[in-house]
């Protein structure tokens, strides 16, 4: 059964084993079965974009805090160059942050 059809309003079900492995991945489930709920007969517009920014900004700012600010050790934790990972801080306003290791360099 596809959950994001579900015409019930309940509450999400207690956690499951899946839902315990991967909480990330069954937060984004539970907060789309909402979203699709309260559109009700209205059409989704750019739906990819908006998960994107919605799940990116708290990424970038839970990884410079874990990081504390150093942005070479969160864009290798993330995957990135570290150029990427300035140009998304930028793009969310979060690069007023100053990364450890450039205010060692000055």
């Amino acid at each position: 059964m596809n959950t994001f059809m579900s015409e019930s309003t309940a509450p999400p079900p207690a956690p499951t084993q899946e839902r315990r492995n991967k909480p990330l991945s069954s937060a984004v489930t539970i907060a789309l079965e909402i979203y699709f709920q309260q559109l009700g007969e209205q059409k989704p517009d750019k739906l990819y974009r908006m998960v994107l920014d919605e799940i990116e900004r708290p990424l970038l700012e839970c990884i410079m805090a874990y990081c504390r600010g150093n942005q070479s050790k969160a864009a290798q934790y993330l995957g990135l160059n570290r150029g990427t990972l300035r140009k998304k801080l930028k793009a969310y306003g979060l690069d007023k942050i100053p990364d450890p290791i450039d205010a060692n360099s000055s």
